[in-house]
């Protein structure tokens, strides 16, 4: 016999399962099993009807099997709730934190968003983000040790603590398993070959935890990726691309060649003798280079991940678990060999040791009498070091990470209790190449460098030294929790839980010495290193009001060595108004502690800024560009060129340096959500989660682009610009080539050189919108059950504060910054006999290429009229899924994963820089369990 859903737990499961909730809801309430107290992440209190006052969404294990993911990136990628802008397949080789991957919830960066592994944190990995954010590397979990992923869409810092201000994700790992499986798997894009991955893993599990006392597992898994050129990819770029700002002369042949060409001025380039004929230009006769094939988009990438762990009881009530994870990755960049470099654009860096900018610095050119220089006079050579190929030139993150905890969890009469201890590490080191102020100069203006030839291997050491980037954290806890019914109210029991969280963590970050020294021109290093303490108590409670409304209300005390303590309450409201309506609330507030990066001791770091638009120089080099591209007689050579010229003033890199700051104080938010849970029909939930975040306080530097727009009103020394007239006279040379009448230029105003940006707490940020979900079966007679799930997210608004106006700046979501409102996977499935089908359609809408840095991005930009309506707004973008898993061989399942079935091409997007077309994507799985 039915009953009405809201009145069992299943009204839990109907809400919270990912793929196909709705269906496990309705097994539960024909099969009315006895009801089970469970913990669900966002309460430490056990309970029979886990719907909670906030949304939960759970991705179970056959949710992750069917999404045929096999990292945990992608299996979270997979929700519509979360976000990535870190990836250890597609990171730039720049990236201070290669090597790894994170997630976000809100648009409100990884720091706000916390991970947890069986509801405990783990080390952040040991290269922070920016070199100030720390987070969790996903890639440091084995994926087939999931059991299963529940993603609360609400703030609980009043639960736990630092960092979950958008909300938190708990990565549930299997408690139990009894025999093996292995399982391999292998994805490739249709037609590019060269983009494929495969990974393998194998778990084995013994004991009976009712006959035996214990289970016993380990599981172990490796994953490989190819990386890929952007020669490999040539073909694959389409033709719009070459319409889009800067990139009209993005895959023409390189000037710096293997031979080399003289570069007199912009008006006079010859190519150097000895070039080979099939290298020479027939248009304008210089000696040209294909770089593409020497470029990397995507790294290397080989990491394994494995885990152990022994649930077995102690005595008659305690249930125990042992833990070991641990997991290592190698990245390695594909890079292009050295070249020489521009003797006429300066360069700027940090030397952190001493305190003081360099530069601005010059590479030298080539002197009378060099190998290299057949000229009677001082010359700029463009040439391609060859022999700093073949491996010499490289770029390496090699990373590892473990967790080693005990927790138990045991019943004192009507009390249940837990804790847990451990102990977890993280390290990474980045190594890769850079030049060497002395040492290249030296190597040039004594005649040691032999150009054309392969040279000592200790002279291209002294000319391009490595440098690292090493990092490693470290954190000791112990939580204990208790729980349970202190009295019995009218309506039903008064529960509550009190605990406490001590950790230890440790942290350090820093740059070679040959950096902090400010030796390698253009490098930006950094130094932290310091401990703290983080200890907490907290309470919770769940309050039955009347019948059928109760009340949740939590309290959090956090102190952090060397700052004050910090108090983070929620409340909440679930309010059963029919047996077929369930209204929800929630109102918190929560923080996010100065991390060691931002607060710690050391001499603080050095970064660089990339893309930055010169607000003052960018419309002059835009406009000298247009007259160089719109001319019907510009070459190739001379267009690319200007284009190098515009990128340096429009998509610039501009140095900074930050120094910790031991006097921040922490991030906080307040947070609302206000929802429904209804059954309109038998079969069928729909759910709408409201919600608002205003987060303050913000820990970070001021952006550039808000920097740059109150330029006038800065103290001065914090903005250095430097002179560029060198650089400025050949531009304007090139141009006066095309157009001799022209009277535009820069107005002496310098370059972008350096900015000082201390870390502050000054920022904020607005975000509002709703969570949806949506979900129920089709019976078809003598097949089987259609079941549907519907997910998504509406952003009504995302703002950033904008320092230099004193005021929140534009509504970000359906913009650049935040990217499309509206994101929705509706999910179906259908099992026939030992076939089981499913279908993904996932849905972004449209967004326009506005943003705050840059509020008429085409117009700014000098996008022609006929390119304008492309430009302005990325349509909305439309995929296909499909999988299928068969199960008719005993012990085996085979599934096959077709990703954009219907092989639709990425939407036109004029602002960012293409990289990675939308394949269609298949992939393949086979398991065998015994």
């Amino acid at each position: 016999m039915n009953k009405p859903l809201f009145k069992k737990s299943a009204i839990a499961i109907a809400l919270t399962v990912a793929f196909s909730q709705h269906a496990y809801a309705q097994q539960a309430a024909e099969a009315e099993p006895k009801l089970q107290r469970v913990e669900i992440t966002g309460s430490s209190i056990k309970r029979t009807d886990v719907e909670a006052s906030a949304s939960v969404q759970v991705l179970t294990r056959d949710d992750i099997e069917r999404t045929g993911q096999h990292t945990i990136l992608g299996l979270l990628r997979s929700s519509s709730a979360t976000a990535t802008n870190l990836s250890s397949a597609s990171s730039s080789s720049g990236s201070f934190a290669t090597g790894a991957s994170g997630i976000e919830m809100r648009n409100l960066g990884k720091v706000s968003t916390l991970i947890l592994v069986n509801g405990r944190r783990i080390a952040p990995y040991g290269l922070a983000d920016g070199a100030q954010e720390n987070f969790t590397n996903l890639d440091a979990i084995a994926t087939d040790a999931v059991e299963r992923i529940e993603i609360l869409k609400d703030g609980a810092s009043a639960i736990y603590g630092s960092d979950a201000i958008a909300g938190v994700i708990n990565i549930i790992l299997r408690k139990d398993y009894e025999g093996g499986k292995v399982t391999v798997n292998y994805e490739t894009a249709d037609g590019f070959q060269d983009n494929r991955n495969r990974s393998a893993s194998a778990i084995y599990g013994y004991g009976d935890i009712d006959k035996q006392g214990f289970n016993t597992y380990v599981t172990f898994e490796g994953y490989k990726r190819d990386g890929y050129t952007m020669g490999e990819m040539r073909g694959k770029y389409p033709d719009w691309y070459r319409q889009t700002p800067g990139h009209s002369t993005w895959d023409a042949k390189s000037t710096y060649s293997p031979t080399g060409n003289y570069f007199f001025n912009s008006a006079k380039i010859v190519a150097r003798p000895g070039c080979p004929a099939d290298q020479i230009d027939p248009a304008d006769k210089l000696c040209k280079f294909d770089p593409l094939p020497y470029t990397g988009l995507t790294t290397n990438n080989k990491r394994y991940a494995a885990m152990s762990n022994t649930h077995f009881k102690i005595g008659a009530n305690i249930d125990a678990n042992f833990e070991i994870t641990t997991a290592g990755a190698t990245n390695d960049y594909i890079v292009a060999p050295l070249a020489t470099f521009s003797t006429t654009t300066s360069n700027v860096w940090y030397n952190a040791v001493d305190g003081k900018m360099v530069g601005p610095f010059f590479y030298p050119k080539l002197p009378v009498g060099n190998n290299g220089n057949i000229n009677p006079q001082a010359v700029e050579l463009r040439a391609r070091l060859m022999d700093t190929g073949d491996g010499f030139n490289f770029n390496r993150t090699e990373s590892d990470q473990t967790r080693a905890m005990l927790s138990l969890n045991g019943t004192i009469g009507d009390y249940d209790w837990k804790s847990a201890a451990g102990y977890m590490t993280s390290s990474a080191t980045k190594a890769t190449r850079a030049t060497s102020a002395k040492g290249y100069t030296d190597a040039i203006v004594n005649n040691t460098y032999k150009f054309g030839q392969k040279n000592d291997t200790a002279l291209l050491e002294a000319m391009f030294p490595v440098r690292t980037t090493k990092g490693k954290s470290k954190i000791s806890f112990f939580d204990a929790t208790v729980s349970g019914a202190v009295a019995q109210l009218p309506a039903g029991p008064l529960s509550v839980a009190v605990g406490t969280d001590l950790r230890r963590e440790s942290y350090e970050m820093a740059s070679s010495d040959n950096v902090l020294r400010g030796d390698l021109v253009g490098i930006f290093g950094l130094q932290v290193k310091d401990t703290v303490s983080h200890y907490a108590v907290f309470s919770e409670a769940t309050i039955p009001v009347v019948k059928k409304l109760e009340l949740s209300a939590a309290l959090r005390a956090d102190k952090t060595s060397g700052s004050e303590a910090h108090v983070s309450p929620k409340v909440g409201l679930k309010f059963n108004a029919t047996e077929t309506l369930l209204l929800r609330g929630t109102a918190s507030g929560g923080f996010r502690a100065p991390n060691i990066v931002e607060s710690g001791n050391g001499l603080g770091r050095s970064s660089v800024a990339t893309n930055v638009n010169d607000l003052r120089r960018c419309p002059i080099a835009t406009t000298l560009n247009d007259l160089v591209q719109k001319s019907p007689t510009a070459t190739a050579t001379d267009k690319a060129l200007s284009n190098t010229f515009l990128t340096n003033d429009c998509k610039a890199s501009l140095p900074s340096f930050v120094k910790s700051n031991p006097d921040l104080k922490p991030e906080t938010s307040r947070s609302y959500t206000l929802g429904m849970v209804f059954e309109p029909v038998k079969n069928w939930t729909l759910a709408l989660d409201y919600y608002n975040i205003e987060r303050k306080d913000e820990i970070g530097t001021r952006t550039v682009g808000d920097v740059l727009k109150g330029e006038a009103s800065l103290p001065a020394g914090q903005l250095l610009r430097v002179d560029n007239t060198a650089a400025d006279t050949e531009f304007l040379t090139l141009v006066k080539k095309y157009a001799p009448g022209n009277t535009v230029n820069f107005q002496n105003i310098g370059k972008l050189g350096l900015v000082y940006n201390p870390y502050v707490n000054s920022g904020k940020t607005k975000a509002s919108g709703f969570d949806f979900d949506m979900s129920g079966k089709v019976k078809i007679p003598n097949v089987g059950d259609l079941r549907l799930k519907l997910e998504g997210n509406y952003a009504l608004k995302y703002q950033v504060f904008q320092v230099a106006d004193n005021a929140y700046g534009m509504n970000s979501a359906g913009n650049y910054d935040a990217g499309a409102r509206l994101r929705t996977k509706l999910r179906a499935s259908l099992k026939v006999g030992p076939l089981d089908h499913g279908v993904t359609v996932n849905y972004t809408g449209g967004y326009s290429l506005n943003s705050d840095d840059n509020e008429n991005y085409c117009a700014d930009n000098g996008v022609s009229a006929a390119n304008m309506a492309a430009c302005s707004r990325v349509r909305s973008n439309t995929t296909l899924d499909y999988n299928l898993a068969y199960t008719g061989i005993k012990n085996v399942k085979l599934a096959l994963y077709i990703n954009n079935l219907l092989n639709k091409d990425a939407q036109v997007n004029y602002r960012d820089t293409f990289t990675t077309p939308q394949f269609r994507t298949f992939a393949a799985s086979a398991s065998y369990s015994f």
